[in-house]
C-alpha cells in the first residue's frame, strides 16, 4: 500500500491533505511523508510510524536510543557508522554468525544495508529511526563530530549574582 493510502486509512490525513501533498512533492522533489511534514499537517514521527508499519520494520525514537550501551556502538567501526548513517542497537549471536540490529533512517535502502552486513560478517535487521536521533546517539559515542554533552539541571536562582572581574576574586552580590 503506498504511504499516502495507509496514511488516509489510519485517519491521520485526508485525501485533500495527500493531493496538496503530492503538488508540493511534485515541485520541490522531496518524498511525500518530507511535504507532509513541510506542510506542516504530520510530525516527522508520525511519518515514520506510518512508514514502519508500511514497510514492516520497529520504530525506534530517541529516548531508547540514548539507552544503547557504548560497546555495541563500538562493535562496528566509527568511520562506517559515519559513512552510512546507521547506529547499531542491539547484537544477537546464533551460532557462528549474529544479527545487528541498526537504526536507519532508510531501512528500504538495501545497498546501504549489504554494505553494513559485508563490512561486520552480522546478519543486519534494519529499525526505523529519525536521521536526528541517529546523529544525536553517534555524536553521544563519540562516532561523529564532538561528543554531545548531557544537561544538566541547576538549582533554581536564589537571588544571589556573582559579578566576574579579572584578577579578583568572586564576591556575591545580593540583588
Amino acid at each position: 500500500m503506498r504511504l499516502g493510502e495507509l496514511l488516509v486509512r489510519l485517519g491521520l490525513v485526508t485525501e485533500a491533505q495527500v493531493a496538496t501533498a503530492l503538488t508540493y512533492q511534485a515541485r520541490w522533489n522531496c518524498r511525500l511523508g518530507e511535504a507532509l511534514v513541510h506542510l506542516r499537517v504530520l510530525t516527522p514521527e508520525q511519518v515514520l510510524r506510518a512508514r514502519s508499519r508500511q514497510l514492516g520494520v520497529p520504530f525506534v525514537r530517541g529516548e531508547a536510543m540514548a539507552k544503547v550501551p557504548a560497546a555495541v556502538v563500538a562493535s562496528v567501526a566509527p568511520e562506517v557508522l559515519a559513512r552510512l548513517k546507521v547506529c547499531p542497537l542491539r547484537a544477537d549471536w546464533h551460532g557462528t554468525r549474529g544479527t545487528l540490529y541498526v537504526a536507519t533512517h532508510q531501512p528500504e535502502d538495501l545497498a546501504r544495508l549489504d554494505d553494513l552486513a559485508f563490512v561486520t560478517n552480522f546478519t543486519v535487521r534494519p529499525v526505523l529511526a529519525l536521521l536526528e536521533d541517529i546523529e544525536r546517539t553517534l555524536r553521544w559515542h563519540g562516532v561523529s563530530g564532538p561528543r554531545e554533552l548531557a544537561p544538566i539541571e541547576l538549582p533554581p536562582d536564589e537571588g544571589t549574582r556573582l559579578e566576574i572581574t579579572r584578577g579578583v576574586e568572586l564576591q556575591p552580590e545580593r540583588l
